[in-house]
């Protein structure tokens, strides 16, 4: 399995992770590990497959979860965790698309022996706010599927909202998975995506995180008590709302 990033440059990321949010915090917030306010900033770089690596950012309240490119962002994702909705917003298409929680219930095609080791290797790395980092190797029927570097007890407030994000999006995927080619069942694919979504934020924040196909995500810096413009978590009244299920059943007409 090819892995995005060396032992190495983890080490000299998670320095960088710990000078970036040394800056921002004071000690007493860095113990508290949950944004007093409710209000948490993250700041990612993203990696994919034959693309160079960029910016996004993660916005975590009480009620929401925002993903997006960054200050400006016109294109956004957005979880209102009270409802159980995921909003994707196309400012190019003038669109906003919603996921609602589904309550299905499917069985796997075959068995799934899931499965995870952690390697000791990040024994010369930082701390993160006390805890030691830990690199986490998850298999499905003995393929490697998903490595990540995570910490137990950083940032639950965050980890719990991402669960959540997480499960709704699995649900979803069981609406269409009797519709997936047998050839395109992969333990992986269907372990992370329907399955099993989400296991590896068992085991802590995960501040770097990859897969087998070339992407992944790695943490630059955080903020606790971010202080974000209200206007991030409503909706554009103007654009085309419709949700998933309307899309794939071909009632949707893009209004460009």
């Amino acid at each position: 399995m090819k892995t995005i990033i060396t032992s190495s440059v983890t080490l000299a990321l998670i320095t960088m992770i710990l000078a970036g949010c040394n800056q921002q915090q004071d000690t007493t917030e860095q113990k508290t590990l949950v944004s007093e306010s409710g209000v948490t900033l993250l700041n990612f770089v993203e990696q994919e497959r034959g693309v160079e690596p960029y910016p996004t950012r993660l916005i975590v309240t009480e009620k929401f979860l925002r993903f997006d490119d960054g200050e400006g962002s016109a294109d956004f994702v957005l979880l209102d965790r009270g409802k159980d909705v995921i909003y994707s917003v196309n400012s190019s298409e003038g669109t906003v698309m919603a996921v609602h929680m589904k309550e299905v219930e499917i069985q796997p095609p075959f068995e799934l022996e899931l499965s995870h080791e952690q390697l000791d290797d990040l024994k010369g790395a930082p701390d993160i706010e006390g805890i030691r980092p830990r690199h986490i190797v998850f298999s499905a029927n003995s393929e490697q599927c998903y490595e990540v570097i995570a910490v137990q007890g950083l940032l639950p407030d965050v980890v719990i909202a991402l669960q959540e994000f997480t499960d709704l999006l699995a649900s979803d995927s069981k609406v269409t998975f009797n519709t997936l080619p047998a050839d395109l069942q992969k333990p992986c694919d269907i372990s992370m995506n329907t399955f099993a979504a989400g296991r590896h934020l068992a085991f802590g924040f995960p501040i770097q995180e990859w897969s087998a196909n070339g992407s992944g995500r790695a943490l630059v810096d955080y903020q606790l008590d971010f202080q974000p413009d209200a206007g991030l978590f409503t909706l554009p009244v103007d654009y085309q709302h419709f949700t998933v299920q309307e899309f794939r059943e071909g009632k949707v007409i893009s209004p460009k």
